[in-house]
């Protein structure tokens, strides 16, 4: 397994899937009403919610038991396939009997028929993110990889005739939702049963060591996208227009993809982290965090003139309004990937506990932010709120990682000549390959 590999395989997949997903949001801008963006965003940020509460670590579990203790594959697929049906069927139960108040309280209202696309959507995903665990534990990295391109390329192909084509609005654009984590999640499902085969029964123990090591990230991953997602729900609990909430959306849109960069090496980390010594864990974990702190720092620079131009012209001049609170998420936003791929060095070492507390502190400041500063602010004070605990949490986090790894703060997180090494090497290559090519 080479994580050099995984990793520049996994970030050139999210460089290709960025764009996809701009072209996406625009349409959405483009052919549903200010009203109606606001509730697609609050039904798909639903599912994903409900699929990390169901999760429970699984899909992290698969790559731990596969990588670090070698257990068969078809053991962990049986055990884990089984278990993740029984999520499912838990999820929709308790879906079942809090309808209207996530209706009435979370998701503004939306039609039931809606709100259970959303459920079905994240049903999809729990088993998608199983499968991609099983994938990236096997080192089929090429997989994981072909799966997130095509939902990027797939959304985009059904949002264009679902929209544009045939017009289907709102509902239409969230069965196209739906249509294309189904068919992934069941595609990647038959090429992984054909990779390790299938016992035909759920080993007990197997689920007590998945469990054991996944509870232990669930909480983590669980506060993770709360504190990211949470505050379009409290948006739309204190009753803003859905039109605002869909100016918000806009902002954060465009801003999400950037988390597709640490998303991405933090997928290669923890398969990397648990098949290396620990005396290296640190070492590498830094150097890790500093390449990602110094690729989010060129991408904000970047974007920030890119956004102040790009959304009314993209979007439309009625989402002018996106503009601040996009300028005001994106610095913390940027800053917390730090803290997310610091996260996976804390998993390995087992000090899980102690990030959850920091992630909870995060998570109930951010609420507390929104709730004081939403009514007096609107949109423009949940940006805020968001900015604000993202950096709170990034600080701790960092703080702790100086802690327990023993580096000081200058050998963790100072920008050092040799961190552009790779930068430089790649360049030379490009620039080689071209005179090659152009015969000089």
């Amino acid at each position: 397994m080479s994580f050099v590999r995984n990793a520049a395989s996994i970030l050139a997949t999210t460089a290709a899937t960025i764009p996809l997903a701009l072209l996406a949001n625009v349409i959405l801008a483009r052919f549903l009403s200010g009203s109606d963006r606001g509730v697609y965003a609050l039904a798909t940020g639903f599912a994903l919610v409900a699929q990390v509460v169901a999760h429970l670590g699984w899909g992290d579990a698969a790559i731990y038991r596969l990588r670090r203790h070698r257990i068969a594959p078809s053991r962990v697929f049986a055990t884990g396939f089984a278990a993740n049906l029984v999520l499912c069927f838990l999820m929709f139960a308790v879906c079942f009997a809090f309808e209207r108040p996530i209706v009435e309280h979370l998701l503004g209202g939306m039609p039931r028929e809606l709100y259970w696309v959303a459920v079905f959507t994240a049903a999809c995903f729990l088993l998608g993110d199983f499968l991609r665990g099983i994938a990236r534990g096997l080192d089929r990295f090429d997989l994981h990889n072909w799966f997130g391109f095509l939902q990027a390329a797939g959304l985009l192909a059904g949002l264009v005739l679902a929209l544009v084509t045939w017009q289907g609005g709102l509902a239409g654009a969230l069965y196209v939702y739906l249509a294309v984590q189904a068919a992934l999640a069941a595609v990647l499902g038959v090429i992984i049963v054909r990779l390790t085969g299938v016992e035909h029964r759920v080993d007990m123990l197997e689920v007590r060591e998945h469990l054991s090591f996944g509870l232990g990230l669930y909480p983590q991953a669980l506060l993770k996208q709360l504190h990211e997602r949470i505050d379009i729900f409290i948006l739309a609990w204190l009753a803003v227009a859905t039109a605002e909430i869909g100016l918000y959306a806009v902002a954060v849109s465009v801003i999400i993809p950037l988390q597709l960069i640490p998303g991405a090496i933090g997928t290669a980390l923890l398969p990397e982290l648990a098949g290396r010594e620990d005396e290296s864990l640190a070492d590498f974990s830094a150097a890790v965090a500093r390449q990602i702190s110094m690729q989010m720092a060129a991408a904000a620079a970047v974007m920030v003139p890119a956004g102040i131009i790009g959304i009314p012209i993209l979007f439309g001049s009625e989402y002018r309004g996106s503009i601040l609170p996009f300028l005001i998420v994106l610095p913390g936003l940027c800053a917390l990937a730090t803290s997310r791929v610091l996260s996976r060095y804390f998993a390995i070492v087992g000090r899980q506990g102690t990030l959850t507390s920091i992630r909870t502190g995060a998570v109930v400041l951010n609420v507390a932010l929104n709730l004081v500063l939403i009514p007096a602010l609107g949109i423009n004070g949940a940006a805020l709120a968001a900015l604000i605990s993202y950096l709170a949490e990034t600080i701790v986090v960092a703080a702790l990682f100086v802690s327990v790894s023993g580096l000081s703060l200058g050998q963790a997180f100072a920008w050092r000549r040799r961190d552009l090494d790779p930068y430089v090497a790649r360049s030379r290559e490009v620039w080689n390959l071209a005179r090659r090519r152009a015969g000089i």
